[in-house]
């Protein structure tokens, strides 16, 4: 079975430039809308998957339904569940809880009126040992009227990353804080974070509570005395929840919004299946005689049908290369503010992949339409036609 050359195919592109760049640039959407989509999805669900640890479990007020925010625990838990728990991991004989307070709250930037929702977490020191995911990019950890920022803070508050310079002030809580710090925590919502210490921050909130603590496991065996403790002190009202599980049931929340951008991207490659589909037919019709002729020198219907595949295939690739080069200069580094955290689009292989394959199959499977149309070609009718 004779097959046509591929630099036929290749220089029927040049033949009619103007439809060759609309699909050309049709295919560089297409591929860099599925890897924004694959980036987004594959950014939030690493951001869940690294927040989570096998090794450390949450203790929240039973009432609280699970949200940090709103759960209120005894203040100094984390001391009282170290001396009544054996298997907490421990360093230089301290052991690893954290007691912490969450909360959202409106932040100002220093000389600016306007204020912005941002998320503020107490802390001890313990904090850095039991998130053993945080480190210290520059600057030390804060003091009373001091705070260190995450990595994504700036795009949490949705202010040029300069404006939360160290040295820099901002206040919330009717207080000024200076920032001292600035830490990074891959893969976890912790980065869009500010840190500040604990005690400072239950006065000037009025509380005399935590929000929860962080308790760090050595032996996995512990878990279910940490559990036991929480039935038997039914007055402290607790609930024991290992991160692996608070974090999974966190991704499923997002998950409706990981559907819904996958189902834009499908309607609008859709959009671009159909406009390519359309695009071969006309071609296929501006070039009836062509292929006609190829048909009436012995050219079979596998053939013609390839060839214009092979077109559809090289178009698409070139402008997939282009959507990609697009998509990996405006996206890689960019970061999403969702809720009260943010997190960073992962451009990786697999959304790379993502963007490839599917620019390469819809080129394909777009051909569909003007392969059938080339096997009811009728040769005789069609090298009569001007």
């Amino acid at each position: 079975m004779r097959l046509l050359p591929l630099d036929y195919a290749v220089r029927n592109l040049g033949r009619r430039r103007t439809r060759t760049l609309l699909a050309a640039a049709s295919s560089a959407l297409v591929a860099a809308l599925l890897v924004a989509t694959a980036a987004f999805v594959r950014g939030l669900e690493r951001t869940f998957q690294g927040a989570a640890r096998d090794d450390t479990v949450i203790l929240l007020s039973s009432v609280a339904e699970r949200d940090v925010v709103r759960s209120t625990v005894v203040a100094g838990l984390g001391e009282l569940v170290a001396a009544s728990v054996q298997g907490i991991a421990a360093v230089d004989g301290a052991p690893l809880v954290s007691d912490e307070i969450h909360m959202g709250t409106n932040v100002r930037l220093a000389g600016d009126p306007s204020t912005r929702a941002g998320f503020v977490r107490g802390v001890t020191d313990r904090a850095f040992l039991v998130h053993d995911a945080v480190t210290l990019l520059e600057g030390r950890p804060p003091r009373a009227g001091e705070v260190v920022i995450g990595r994504l803070a700036a795009e949490q508050l949705g202010v040029p990353e300069h404006e939360l310079a160290l040295g820099k002030s901002l206040e919330f809580e009717g207080s000024s804080f200076t920032i001292v710090g600035r830490f990074a925590a891959p893969g976890t919502t912790i980065e869009g974070e500010i840190w500040t210490p604990l005690a400072p921050l239950r006065g000037l909130t009025k509380r005399d509570d935590s929000s929860a603590t962080f308790v760090k496991l050595a032996d996995p065996g512990a878990l279910a005395e940490l559990e036991l403790f929480a039935k038997r002190r039914l007055d402290l009202e607790l609930v024991v929840i290992p991160t692996a599980v608070y974090y999974k049931e966190l991704a499923d929340y997002f998950a409706p919004i990981q559907s819904l951008s996958w189902a834009l991207a499908g309607l609008i490659a859709l959009a671009a299946l159909f406009g390519g589909a359309n695009t071969l037919n006309a071609a296929v019709q501006d070039r009836v005689r062509e292929l006609a002729t190829l048909r009436a020198v012995g050219y079979g219907t596998f053939a013609l049908v390839c060839s214009l595949a092979t077109e559809a295939l090289v178009l698409a690739a070139a402008g997939a290369l282009i959507g990609l080069a697009a998509a990996r200069l405006f996206l890689a580094g960019s970061s999403v503010r969702i809720a009260m955290s943010a997190f960073e689009l992962s451009v990786d292989a697999p959304a790379i992949l993502a963007g490839i394959v599917g620019a390469l199959f819809l080129a394909l499977f777009g051909t569909a339409p003007a392969a059938w149309r080339v096997s009811k070609l009728p040769v005789a009718a069609a090298l009569k036609e001007n």
